[in-house]
């Protein structure tokens, strides 16, 4: 039987403050003893990870489809070709994760905590699905989802391992 993770997406718009949030999250997370994964999404960018002039970079402009390079404490590998997210989500929690927390992509309909960074941002919230919970900068509201600064790390890293232990349960 496959492995399962919860997933939750954090989502809002550029400069809200979603990679802050969730580089704060994580080791709340961790030290709570739940694997965390995390799934980025770039928006429209052909992002580059290694770099020109070594070896992984050599093979992949050489044409290889798939290039992986490990050591004694890490492995990374790149694929030549966009995945799906649900594809992603299955390869992390095969990998080991038990929460995936996923940056962007908000057409997706995984649970949604959602960033307001400006009073104009709210429009994010009528053109997502799944919204959980809010994070915001200001006193912005939703109604029935709970609202939480986005200064209060310990309040919103609860919320995740509550959602987490939710998830646990609906999913096992």
């Amino acid at each position: 039987m496959a492995r399962e993770a919860v997933v939750l997406q954090i989502v809002g718009y550029s400069d809200s403050g979603k990679t802050t949030l969730m580089a704060k999250l994580i080791p709340l997370i961790e030290e709570a003893g739940i694997r965390v994964g995390v799934i980025k999404h770039d928006g429209g960018h052909d992002f580059e990870w290694d770099q020109p002039g070594k070896d992984t970079w050599t093979y992949r402009e050489a044409g290889a489809s798939l290039v992986a390079i490990t050591s004694r404490t890490k492995t990374a590998m790149l694929e030549q070709r966009p995945l799906p997210l649900p594809e992603l989500i299955e390869r992390m929690a095969a990998a080991g994760a038990e929460l995936v927390l996923v940056e962007g992509f908000k057409r997706e309909s995984y649970p949604k905590m959602v960033v307001l960074r400006r009073p104009e941002d709210q429009e994010l919230l009528s053109l997502v699905s799944g919204v959980v919970a809010v994070i915001s900068w200001d006193a912005f509201g939703h109604p029935g989802v709970p609202v939480f600064s986005v200064n209060d790390r310990e309040r919103v890293a609860r919320f995740v391992l509550d959602y987490y232990e939710a998830g646990k349960k609906g999913t096992g």
